[in-house]
């Protein structure tokens, strides 16, 4: 018996891509016909320098909107997104942009002025409507932040799924947990048989939407099962040879940005320059007990 262990569940971890959702489609012959299926070894030269973009979000208050008798939910949000420059040559790295928005999620225009949280229209008062909407503003915010900074890198790394923010040539998704497996059989097991600083052949995935999508083990934990395990897409605009670039540049570049067991929970997924990112971002979302009295002052002057 093998017994691997994780420090924390890449497989059950909070993902926005839920097992419930319908199956997909894979085309595995992309790089590889089916039966060639291996792992493939990192080029030996990669990118020079690279940008990884990530957010964070808050909920800082939940409101209820009374209106002609009805009672609508509201959320109070803060969001932030960021860029790290990395020159890989010397290992150095710098935040390159990051900027802070809010915004007052709801149903219903409350007619009021709530300061730093601008309303932000949703047709569903359902609360999971309300999260999502919040969701999608982070991700159009962190597009924006890439889109300042990625053309300045031969690859950017955004953390999280590409859906919304593939507009740029260069750009990949970084998921670090799991919900689901999305290849069979021999394929499937190809993953489990990565070393570290391999990664498996591109394949085209349709779960929800069309992407290229490869998993890659990154150093530093146990080889065995799906231990250091992440997966990247890239935007289905591509040809198959530029996705095939592109994961080639993500096998050359990201494993020695991968994070110390000793230092982050999540290691190794949870890259260095994403970790220190979003402790600075979190402290750019300033004080919530602040921020909820303002918003708890807002709501007094509008008699509620």
């Amino acid at each position: 018996m093998q017994i691997t262990v994780d420090a924390w569940d890449p497989s059950f971890a909070d993902n926005p891509e839920s097992p419930s959702r319908t199956g997909g489609t894979v085309r595995t012959e992309i790089e590889l016909d089916p039966e060639d299926w291996r792992p493939i070894d990192a080029p030996a030269k990669g990118p020079r320098r690279i940008v990884v973009v990530d957010g964070v979000r808050r909920i800082d208050a939940r409101v209820e909107l009374l209106e002609g008798g009805e009672r609508w939910p509201g959320l109070c949000v803060s969001w932030a997104a960021g860029a790290v420059a990395c020159d890989l040559d010397g290992h150095v790295s710098a935040v390159a942009e990051a900027d802070v928005e809010r915004g007052l999620f709801a149903a219903v225009d409350p007619g009021a002025d709530f300061g730093r949280y601008p309303y932000r229209k949703v047709e569903s008062a359902d609360p999971g409507e309300l999260i999502s909407a919040a969701q999608h503003a982070m991700a159009g915010l962190e597009a924006k932040v890439a889109s300042m900074v990625a053309m300045d890198a031969e690859l950017a790394v955004l953390d999280g799924p590409l859906r919304g923010r593939d507009q740029l040539s260069n750009s990949v998704g970084y998921i670090k947990s799991h919900s689901r497996s999305y290849l069979k059989g021999e394929q499937n097991a190809v993953v489990e048989q990565l070393a570290p600083g391999q990664r498996t052949p591109v394949f085209h995935l349709v779960s929800g939407w069309p992407r290229y999508t490869w998993y890659l083990r990154l150093p530093g934990t146990s080889s065995r099962g799906w231990s250091g395990v992440a997966r990247l897409e890239a935007s289905d605009d591509l040809t198959d040879e530029a996705a095939i670039a592109l994961a080639d540049a993500t096998a050359a570049a990201l494993p020695p940005l991968g994070s110390a067991a000793h230092k982050d929970a999540r290691a190794p997924q949870n890259l260095t320059p994403i970790a220190g990112l979003e402790r600075r971002l979190k402290r750019m979302l300033g004080d919530p007990r602040l921020l909820l009295r303002s918003v708890r002052a807002a709501s007094m002057e509008t008699g509620g």
